[in-house]
């Protein structure tokens, strides 16, 4: 590096009245940056090599270059300086011609009378100083920087396109453009910045959203961090990295994010959300905007909307034959209430689009009560709560009664107030669609109760409760058999030897961008509300009673959905046992016939053979790998 960092540690004895400093080495070892033993090391590379030592240091990658370049400040008793989110005037960086700043490695930060301010790489270049106290005519005053921060705040003042093209370049192109329809309320701001629509800032921001299209993610996230931007996308429910940007790029991309929005550019310490549409030859999306003010900036996450998987039917989204007649013979009544339930992000929504989907008709009323509406449907009502003018879910639903509707769809079940409406109209000759947030089927009718809802109307109106999640499958391209970890599998009580089917993962591939996975699929438990299930709803029972009653009526649980996704090779042992955390939730496998027991079964009911090990002289509980019981020291190998 020729005009890298110049660590030369004599160089102040040229100058005249300089005071002793001492020796950078030492200084590093004082201050934690490096130990005796690591400098000792260092030194004799020096002596073998002649390189300066921070260049050795920073190669070897001990120290970073800003510790290297804040101990060069504290040894030569001069200023640091932290060029990011560094405020330059324009007429003090064009002080000094962009290709000699480029070749000396330095950028002017400040004029201060006759005095100019310069960060430097090397702060002990003498003949550097003085070559540009000839060109500008003015004193130069030096301070230190990195090389990196320098040539980032030159690339950021003279060639900003240059910089962006380069992160771009890391992302997969895409000959299919996009083109941006923002709402009739912000036309006039895009007309204003039309003139610069060849701007690097605006084609990256459109690369971003395209890129995240293009692999399929359902969000996009632009975070501001300390020293540079982090662009995210959450692809199958994970989050993956997409491309980094220097920091001084977060105000403008944000700025053009807000205006295609429809947001206020100047409002940066409030949260705001916006909406943008976007078109190409081969898909329509939409996208929900939203930021918020973090500690080094504004972060923004793009919802994207793809109005393809708004079409999805039940089978496509990754329903069994059973599941699926259930739920279809539940939409199929004149009346009564189906409630869809999951974490965040489990895909209940697309479920509740998959049941309108099959009951749309120009015979049927189909009225939504959203927040907000993610998907437009052609032929459906589409109502968005807007709490601010005082549209919410108690007064649109009240109004929607009087509308004649025969099916309503309601996003969430919130407060008491809507649960009581909604329940009310499910009982009036109306087929109430809606979600909940619970972690599965029985626990949605506790849930009810303990909003306030009486149990004589829960179990008088609802039909059936459908809980669900997502998993992620197999990449087909990159799939084979494995044995699982015994950690994984001893949950399941089964071991090694003697495993019941075949385990499949994937190994990763170009396919899958080597994550082993492809897509997603729903695990799901759906519950009917039958004769003895209503009774025990009247009679407040437990969530674990109401789970005891609807699993021998012959409700899948959604470990045994999922077990039963795993049998087929669509997904992993690990995937379920994060989607499926909760012990009542899991089951086991019978290691003798294969079939899926509860967990609280000793003994499985289809073959008879024990499911829980135990020692046949203390008749105590024993580990599967044990050899020997530790309580009466009998030989467990030797059991038949």
């Amino acid at each position: 590096m020729a005009k890298g960092i110049g660590y030369r540690t004599g160089a102040l004895q040229r100058q005249k009245n300089s005071a002793p400093r001492r020796k950078l080495g030492e200084l590093l070892v004082e201050t934690g940056l490096l130990k005796k033993e690591k400098l000792a090391e260092v030194l004799k590379i020096q002596a073998e090599t002649g390189k300066r030592l921070g260049e050795i240091l920073i190669e070897m990658k001990t120290i970073s270059e800003e510790e290297m370049a804040f101990a060069l400040a504290m040894q030569l008793k001069i200023p640091y300086i932290d060029l990011y989110d560094y405020p330059i005037p324009a007429n003090v960086v064009e002080s000094i011609p962009r290709e000699v700043a480029r070749r000396f490695i330095c950028v002017p930060i400040e004029l201060n009378e006759n005095i100019l301010n310069v960060a430097m790489a090397d702060p002990l270049d003498l003949n550097t100083i003085k070559d540009l106290q000839f060109m500008t005519g003015y004193n130069i005053q030096p301070s230190i920087s990195t090389p990196t921060q320098i040539i980032n705040a030159l690339q950021q003042h003279f060639d900003p396109g240059k910089t962006l093209d380069q992160v771009a370049s890391k992302l997969e192109g895409d000959e299919d453009l996009v083109e941006f329809l923002p709402d009739q309320d912000v036309v006039e701001e895009e007309e204003r910045v039309e003139e610069f629509k060849n701007s690097p800032f605006i084609k990256m921001v459109d690369l971003i959203i395209r890129n995240a299209i293009k692999k399929g993610a359902s969000d996009v996230h632009i975070e501001a961090l300390e020293n540079q931007v982090r662009v995210r996308n959450r692809v199958d429910g994970v989050l993956q990295d997409s491309i980094k940007l220097p920091k001084w790029t977060q105000p403008i991309i944000v700025s053009r994010i807000k205006v295609l929005g429809g947001m206020d550019i100047s409002v940066k310490r409030l949260p705001q959300d916006g909406r943008i549409k976007v078109r190409s030859k081969t898909l329509s999306v939409d996208l929900r905007v939203s930021t918020l003010p973090t500690y080094y900036g504004e972060k923004v996450v793009i919802r994207i909307l793809n109005k393809d998987e708004s079409f999805l039917s039940l089978t496509e989204l990754g329903f069994g034959d059973k599941s699926r007649k259930v739920v279809g013979n539940f939409i199929k009544q004149p009346q009564g209430m189906v409630l869809f339930t999951g974490p965040t992000g489990s895909g209940k929504t697309s479920s509740l689009y998959a049941c309108m989907q099959e009951i749309r008709s120009d015979e049927v009323n189909i009225v939504t009560v959203e927040d907000p509406v993610e998907y437009e449907l052609s032929g459906i009502n589409q109502v968005q709560i807007n709490e601010k003018v005082g549209l919410t879910f108690p007064f649109i639903l009240r109004s929607i009664l009087r509308q004649d509707p025969n099916v309503i769809m309601i996003g969430e079940i919130r407060d008491m107030e809507t649960a009581e409406i909604s329940l009310q109209a499910s009982l009036t000759g109306h087929l109430v669609l809606s979600t909940l947030h619970t972690n599965d089927a029985p626990s949605a009718v506790t849930r009810l109760i303990d909003i306030g809802m009486p149990p004589y109307l829960i179990a008088s109106a609802i039909l059936g409760v459908v809980a669900q999640r997502l998993v992620r499958t197999i990449c087909t391209d990159c799939k084979e058999s494995y044995i699982p970890d015994p950690r994984d599998l001893s949950r399941l009580n089964l071991n090694k030897e003697g495993l019941p089917f075949e385990f499949y993962h994937g190994t990763g591939c170009a396919s899958c961008g080597n994550f082993g996975y492809q897509g997603r699929t729903v695990i799901d438990e759906v519950m009917v509300i039958g004769y003895k299930m209503r009774e025990l709803i009247q009679a407040s029972a437990t969530a674990d009673m109401l789970r005891e009653a609807a699993m021998a009526t012959g409700m899948t649980t959604l470990g045994i959905s999922g077990l039963d996704r795993i049998e087929k090779g669509l997904t992993t042992l690990d995937e379920v046992l994060k989607a499926v955390h909760q012990k009542e939730e899991l089951t086991t496998i019978c290691p003798s016939c294969g079939k899926n027991v509860n967990l609280d079964f000793s003994d499985c009911p289809y073959c008879k053979k024990p499911l829980v090990p135990t020692c046949d002289s203390c008749g105590r509980i024993a580990q599967m790998d044990w050899l020997v019981c530790p309580y009466c020291r009998n030989d467990l190998k030797s059991k038949s």
